[in-house]
């Protein structure tokens, strides 16, 4: 082991492979220790849900191809029981994603990292120390078989996930509303009757909530989130699989699949509380994927979320090594990107806290309900009411216009603005001018490095916006001049990306861009037959 690699990657998990698999396709040399396996200690490997969105990050990092080779179980959609609306089935549309069992999707990235040419080593890496330059680390890494090696990489990336060896230094816990996740695996070789065999499940009830995700057409994994504050069943139950199907009882959903099915193997618990930190990146290290924050597993972004940290944990890296000079300012946006993500998570989150109809003001007095004990039973909404009233005194999450995802088209959609533009988009055909072109330069993230670019500053996005929905605004601006109508726009816009080699654009968020653009001035109506009309 090289003691003083480039990168030094703590972890490997889908954060740690995958930035591993990235650096080392850019050229440089990243070394991934990785824990030694404790038979005696290791949990049953948990089964996740990727959503079809999740592929995007998935080719972003270059794993798609191997995750699609995987054999993994197709995640055609999700049945959900929540809340007072009844059940409720979605199908995916266009390509699926995926339902994967942790230990084989782990030791898949692991490969894909060792065939780009990152190094993975397995050992116990001992609390990182300052250099003496303070900024830099120096780490012992004791390898499997006894030898130490101490280490002082040029970066390091903390990717040990909730043990955050490096990341629990700055972690800030959300102890107001603790969740504990109990799971159990569930076998019926009849097949689900009662369900999409390759769709995974929700439910909320009183007490809490439930998932299940299957791992084949005749398995699955049922977990309860509860909060073992208010959850006396759970607190110092001697038989944690009698206490979940306790818990099953209280579900209608999960009641159904469970009891015609055969357990496979005892109840697991495993903490699922949420957590951030006091700050993301600290001299030349980098807190990723779980090491940096975890979000409730109600926001579904679990592995996706780790990829898309480590994604950009690898660009910010990259562009601190390829330009010094910008180091600085990459973890900075790092940082700033890391926080945005979550605050997005936890405003999800109070979404569909609301969503369920339990909680919320007024709902049940939980004054007394934090301390109940053993053998005290909690009011029968206070998981929720607790939930909810933690969300109301959070802050608003920070927005990012620049985040990899673009602006939130959620946030853009109702805008009447907005709406009127999208509709006479789609009842006129004519010309379109360019009106207001300021821009500012900011960092952005610009193939695999972050770079300081010019970013349109238009009057919802005065602090410059570049993308949305993987659209190039600036590169829409500058076809709009030679295109007859918005038609036309999309067609050079199109075959522009195409000599780009970049994904396609779909037409309808393209005209939505163009919509975005003509609400905020950028982009005026042009007059004459069949033109847009101006507002």
């Amino acid at each position: 082991m090289n003691p003083t690699p480039q990168v030094l990657i703590l972890g490997g998990g889908p954060a740690g492979t995958a930035a591993a698999r990235l650096l080392a396709r850019w050229g440089l040399e990243a070394v991934v220790v990785e824990r030694s396996p404790d038979p005696d200690r290791a949990a049953p490997s948990l089964a996740e849900s990727l959503p079809p969105s999740a592929r995007k990050v998935l080719a972003a990092t270059g794993l798609l191809g191997v995750v699609e080779a995987g054999g993994f179980l197709a995640n055609s959609g999700n049945t959900a029981l929540w809340g007072g609306e009844g059940r409720r089935d979605d199908f995916a549309g266009g390509a699926a994603g995926f339902h994967i069992l942790r230990s084989r999707f782990d030791a898949l990235l692991r490969g894909a990292a060792a065939e780009a040419g990152a190094e993975i080593v397995t050992g116990v890496t001992r609390l990182p120390e300052r250099g003496a330059d303070g900024e830099g680390w120096r780490v012992e890494v004791v390898l499997d078989g006894g030898q130490r090696v101490g280490v002082q990489p040029g970066w390091i990336l903390d990717c040990t996930g909730r043990a955050g060896l490096l990341g629990r230094r700055y972690r800030v816990l959300e102890a107001e509303a603790p969740t504990l996740a109990v799971v159990r695996r569930y076998r019926n070789d009849s097949g689900w009757e009662n369900v999409i065999a390759t769709h995974a499940l929700v439910e909320s009830f009183g007490r809490g909530w439930a998932w299940s995700v299957p791992t084949s057409e005749t398995e699955r994994h049922v977990a309860v989130m509860l909060d073992p504050q208010l959850n006396a069943v759970m607190e110092g139950a001697a038989d944690l699989s009698a206490a979940l199907e306790a818990e099953i009882a209280n579900t209608a959903l999960m009641h159904s699949i469970t009891t015609p099915a055969v357990p496979v193997g005892d109840a697991w618990a495993v903490t699922a509380s949420m957590y951030t930190s006091s700050r993301f990146a600290s001299g030349r290290a980098l807190l990723v994927g779980d090491a940096a924050s975890f979000a409730d597993p109600m926001s579904s972004y679990g592995v996706k979320k780790a990829l898309a940290s480590a994604w950009l944990a690898a660009v910010t890296v990259n562009t601190a090594i390829c330009t010094p000079e910008l180091a600085e300012t990459a973890a900075d946006f790092y940082g700033r990107r890391e926080q945005a993500m979550y605050g997005s998570l936890r405003e999800g989150l109070a979404t569909q806290v609301a969503e369920t109809g339990l909680g919320g003001e007024g709902t049940v007095d939980t004054g007394e309900s934090a301390t109940a004990g053993p053998g005290t039973a909690a009011p029968e909404d206070a998981f929720w009411d607790r939930r909810a009233r933690w969300l109301a005194d959070r802050p608003e999450a920070a927005t990012d216009a620049n985040s990899p995802d673009g602006p939130s088209a959620e946030a853009l959609r109702d805008d009447p603005d907005v709406r009127a533009a999208f509709h006479a988009l789609r009842l006129g055909s004519g010309r379109l001018r360019v009106g207001r072109r300021d821009t500012i330069d900011r960092p952005l993230v610009i193939g695999n490095r972050i770079r300081l670019a010019p970013a349109l500053v238009t009057p919802r996005f005065p602090a410059g916006v570049r993308y949305f929905r993987d659209v190039d605004l600036l590169r829409v601006v500058h076809l709009a001049t030679g295109s007859v109508n918005p038609g036309a726009l999309y067609e050079a816009y199109s075959e522009w990306a195409a000599r780009e080699d970049l994904p396609p654009v779909d037409l309808a968020n393209f005209i939505g861009v163009v919509a975005l653009m003509i609400a905020d001035g950028v982009l005026v109506p042009g007059v004459g037959p069949g033109a847009v009309p101006a507002r």
